[in-house]
């Protein structure tokens, strides 16, 4: 995601306008970035300052618009940046622990075995709603608690729970008989799907 080249020369008025413009609205589009991401929260800051160059590309025209006409123009050029964003795939390593190159058979056949669930996993969580997608790539992809997730975008914890509780009866569903440990979880916990 590459800004503009050039930045047009903007008045010391309409500066301000842009300075203003994004204290008001920054914290609210980084929420929007990262439910848009499905909870990608390490590039929703990156996108929002690309939003916001973009916006100071247009000021020209966007600075005529009234508050509510320009937070709509904000999220909709967010929106289509995310698209590019979201179809980029999200690439873990398989083998980055992997202490040597030379293991055993049955180690490999098991790492291919947990290749191939979470191959499935991935699968199953892209096509879940997106506010579920986030909740499950911030609390299993990137270990946070129930209730940072819950201040982070904006919903109750007990709101994050229920997205949980959702996503893992879907990855149970869909893909169970690949992940045995699914049926392992506790009601109320939070472990990696």
């Amino acid at each position: 995601m590459e800004p503009s080249a050039s930045r047009p020369e903007l008045t010391k008025r309409q500066r301000e306008q842009v300075e203003d413009f994004y204290r008001q609205e920054a914290a609210d589009l980084h929420r929007y970035a990262c439910w848009t991401l499905g909870g990608r929260a390490s590039e929703a800051w990156d996108l929002v300052q690309t939003t916001f160059h973009e916006a100071i590309h247009a000021w020209q025209v966007v600075g005529l618009h009234g508050p509510d006409r320009r937070r709509r123009w904000l999220r909709r050029v967010l929106k289509n940046k995310s698209f590019d964003l979201r179809r980029r795939p999200d690439v873990m390593p398989l083998t980055d622990d992997v202490p040597h190159p030379h293991t055993r058979y049955d180690d490999v056949g098991h790492r291919a075995e947990l290749a191939i669930a979470l191959d499935g996993c991935r699968r199953v969580i892209a096509s879940m709603p997106p506010m579920r997608q986030a909740v499950a790539s911030l609390v299993w992809g990137r270990s946070w608690t129930t209730e940072q997730v819950a201040e982070h975008l904006g919903v109750t914890p007990s709101t994050v729970r229920g997205h949980l509780r959702e996503a893992r009866r879907q990855l149970r569903a869909d893909i169970g008989h690949l992940m045995p440990f699914l049926d392992d979880d506790e009601e109320g916990q939070e472990p990696a799907p």
